[in-house]
């Protein structure tokens, strides 16, 4: 039945191109858009159109004589007038859009530009209507994709001007965005033209950057620009982008996110593309950050959380500047640096990462640039040591506290993020009296509880005992299971109040076993929380499990003291100040059991120990 019925829509467009009809008969067919992907039909029409000019002049009017179906609505117009000003208009332009080189080539002749003149002379009018431009722009773009070179030929100063004089119009600034990108084809015989019109765009956008869809559409033109895969031979056209001046103006008159972004941009493409000379254009934008980051943003208004605590955002734009500098920083340029150093510029970041704690992308990019200075730019690091090992004594206190009306005190945010600068300082020899104290009492502390947790441990039940495998380092096993129970109840909490580390203890060790567990203590080893850390460690485990045989039990527990055992057990796991390092020496000491109850039930009793485990930990009341 379909077959037939495109059978029947094939015989009347022949039936229309053989006696010369009217093109709106063609127009009127139901089935016209289904036959126009077909592609001998489409070259029948656009053949058809081609040979008789009558025809060819009619869908270019239905573009550019376009008035909209409200106005006609308005005046009453019967529905044939409806029809012909917006449904005629639609089919119009998905006719000549199509991309046929006979067609188009045909344009492009001399003798016929007079068709192109007449889609052009739209832009004529002071005002366009959306829908009108969306129509003409298909057409356009079609023959920008497939002409490139012949368009920009075709282009003069008056339709450069009209194009530009509609930038407002999203469908006007694609064809103009299209008209500046090079084309590989091209070979940089027009790039003068493209130049200059890509610096009358820069222009527009310093001057009307008041009006909101002018400025974003020119700043979406050039950010689509960099983003484009450009020749290397046409680099003078983003040469033409760097203009300090130009930076910094359209960042400050506009505070728009879009207008950081295009610095941002420019920074990336110079990092890409390898011309790190470049960066020096960028000398003004370095000195101007400090201020940059302290100028109020307009748009970011203060609020009141969910929580109860009144806020002001941090904004896009100071994040987008956060990347800004920390993509001056890879440049690596001396000149560059200097400058970052002298205007104290990181102070600044600091402190304002620090007021907005709970930002994660800020302290994310802080993050980033506090590693990336430590590893790349030692003097710089340097030079920030003493300011950083103050902020961190002033903010990593160790210590939760009350934030807007939440009942429980909690963390800071930027706690893990000062914990690891902090390990950095260290690990760079740092060192002042007051820097020493805070490492021997506050990060010891922190260190002594977080520094295997980081090391990604799963809270799912089941993978939970691998986890805790892995960021824990494995003790020598005693001879007797129940006295490693024992001793294991009656390990010190870390970071607890000092009176649980001694006079509470219940069971009494032995000058041998106190002067072991002293001597693990000190010999505790912390590992990179990455993937080479984690490797490191499995090796050590596994080379401490080849040098020190097990030592086998001299007697086998009686199903009455392994049940004691057992309870002793489920006590300890269900202690809510039980630590996850004592579940996994636990569960590692029993795998000695497996030959006596089976892997399987050893693994359903290691599971069920996790289970409890955690069902103490989930309650926010059992929290130290």
């Amino acid at each position: 039945m379909i077959f037939r019925m495109f059978n029947f829509m094939n015989s009347r467009m022949d039936e229309f191109i053989e006696d010369k009809k009217d093109i709106k008969l063609i127009l009127d067919e139901s089935l016209l858009l289904q036959d126009l992907l077909m592609p001998q039909q489409q070259y029948k029409l656009l053949n058809y159109v081609k040979d008789h000019p009558e025809h060819l002049d009619t869908l270019i009017e239905y573009i550019t004589d376009f008035v909209d179906e409200a106005y006609h609505q308005r005046q009453q117009y019967k529905y044939e007038s409806i029809q012909e000003q917006t449904r005629y208009p639609f089919l119009a332009s998905e006719i000549l859009s199509k991309e046929n080189d006979f067609f188009q080539d045909f344009l492009f002749e001399e003798q016929n530009l007079q068709y192109l003149n007449r889609l052009f002379s739209l832009l004529n009018e002071d005002i366009l209507n959306i829908t009108q431009a969306g129509y003409f722009s298909k057409v356009i773009l079609t023959l920008l994709k497939k002409k490139h070179f012949k368009m920009l030929q075709y282009l003069n100063d008056r339709d450069i001007s009209n194009l530009l004089k509609h930038l407002d119009v999203p469908h006007v600034a694609e064809i103009i965005e299209k008209v500046i990108t090079p084309d590989p084809n091209d070979e940089n015989q027009l790039l003068d033209k493209q130049k200059a019109i890509l610096q009358r765009i820069m222009k527009i956008a310093l001057n009307r950057y008041y009006e909101t869809e002018i400025f974003d559409n020119c700043m979406q033109i050039i950010n689509n620009l960099l983003k484009s895969s450009i020749n290397p031979d046409q680099e003078e056209l983003i040469k033409s982008l760097m203009n300090p001046y130009f930076f910094l103006t359209i960042c400050y008159q506009s505070q728009r996110t879009s207008a950081y972004e295009l610095v941002s941009n420019l920074l990336q493409y110079i990092n890409n593309s390898g011309k790190t000379d470049y960066f020096l254009y960028f000398m003004d934008v370095a000195k101007h950050l400090p201020n940059a980051f302290t100028t109020t943003n307009i748009q970011a208004i203060p609020h009141q959380t969910t929580y109860g605590q009144i806020i002001t955002p941090l904004s896009s734009n100071k994040l987008t500047l956060l990347q800004i500098y920390n993509l001056l920083l890879l440049s690596e340029k001396e000149e560059i640096v200097n400058e970052l150093i002298n205007n104290q510029s990181f102070q600044v970041i600091t402190n304002l990462v620090m007021s907005h704690e709970f930002n994660n992308q800020a302290l994310i990019w802080f993050d980033k640039i506090v590693v990336f200075i430590y590893q790349k730019l030692p003097e710089m690091f340097k030079s920030i040591s003493q300011f950083l090992a103050s902020t961190i004594i002033k903010y990593n206190t160790n210590e939760k506290k009350k934030v807007g009306s939440l009942q429980n005190h909690i963390k800071p945010g930027y706690q893990g993020i000062l914990t690891k600068i902090s390990n950095l300082l260290v690990d760079s020899h740092f060192t002042n009296e007051e820097w020493d104290q805070y490492v021997n009492d506050t990060l010891y502390k922190i260190n002594s509880v977080e520094k295997r947790l980081l090391c990604d441990v799963d809270p799912k039940p089941r993978s939970m005992f691998q986890s805790i495998q892995d960021s824990t380092a494995i003790q020598p096993q005693k001879e007797n299971k129940e006295e490693d129970f024992e001793v294991e109840e009656d390990i010190p909490e870390e970071d607890n109040n000092k009176e649980n580390e001694n006079e509470d203890s219940d069971l009494e060790l032995d000058d041998d076993e106190l002067d072991y567990e002293l001597a693990n203590l000190q010999e505790e080893k912390f590992y990179d929380c990455n993937e080479e850390g984690r490797l490191q460690q499995l090796q050590e485990m596994q080379q401490i499990q080849q040098e020190e045989p097990k030592v086998e039990s001299k007697h086998k527990a009686s199903s009455e003291e392994q049940e004691l055992i057992d309870e002793q057990i489920e006590e300890i796991i269900s202690d809510p100040q039980t630590k996850p390092e004592q579940v996994a020496q636990i569960i590692q000491n029993e795998e000695n059991l497996i030959d006596d109850i089976g892997p399987l039930e050893l693994e359903n009793k290691q599971d069920h120990q996790v289970n409890e485990y955690y069902k103490k930990h989930d309650d926010p009341k059992n929290e130290e």
